[in-house]
C-alpha cells in the first residue's frame, strides 16, 4: 500500500504544465479591408484605415507591396510521467497590397488559423 501510495506522488510530481501566448507583426483593423478600392484608394488612405505596413519592399520601378500582418495564439504543454501533450492554437491574418505610383491597383486578404496549430501527443 505505501509502494502504492508513493508511486502516485511521484506520478504526480513528476506531472507538469505550461502555456505560453505569443504575437507576431502589427494588429490591424480587419473590418477596414472592405474600404480599399482598387485604382482608387491611396497609400495615405491606407496608412489611415491600418497604420504603418509591417513590411514594405520594392517589386518594380514603379511598384511597392506592402504588407499588413498579424498572428496571436497560445501553447500549452502538458507532461505525464511517459507521455507529454502540446497543444498550439492561434489565428493570423494577412493583408497584401500592392501599389503603384502611390496608388493601390491590387490586394490579398486572409485570415484564418496561426500555421502549426495543432495538437500533438507523444
Amino acid at each position: 500500500m505505501i509502494k502504492l501510495i508513493a508511486a502516485v506522488c511521484l506520478s504526480v510530481a513528476l506531472s507538469g504544465c505550461a502555456t505560453s501566448n505569443f504575437t507576431a507583426g502589427r494588429d490591424f483593423p480587419s473590418a477596414n479591408v472592405s474600404s480599399i478600392t482598387k485604382g482608387k484608394t491611396t497609400v495615405t488612405e491606407l496608412k489611415s484605415l491600418f497604420g504603418e505596413p509591417y513590411a514594405k519592399s520594392p517589386v518594380s520601378e514603379t511598384d511597392e507591396k506592402w504588407v499588413y500582418t498579424y498572428t496571436n495564439g497560445s501553447a500549452h504543454a502538458q507532461s505525464y510521467v511517459v507521455t507529454m501533450k502540446v497543444t498550439t492554437t492561434g489565428t493570423q491574418k494577412t493583408l497584401d497590397v500592392l501599389i503603384r505610383n502611390d496608388v493601390v491597383i491590387n490586394y490579398t486578404y486572409s485570415e484564418g488559423p496561426a500555421p502549426g496549430t495543432t495538437t500533438r501527443t507523444n
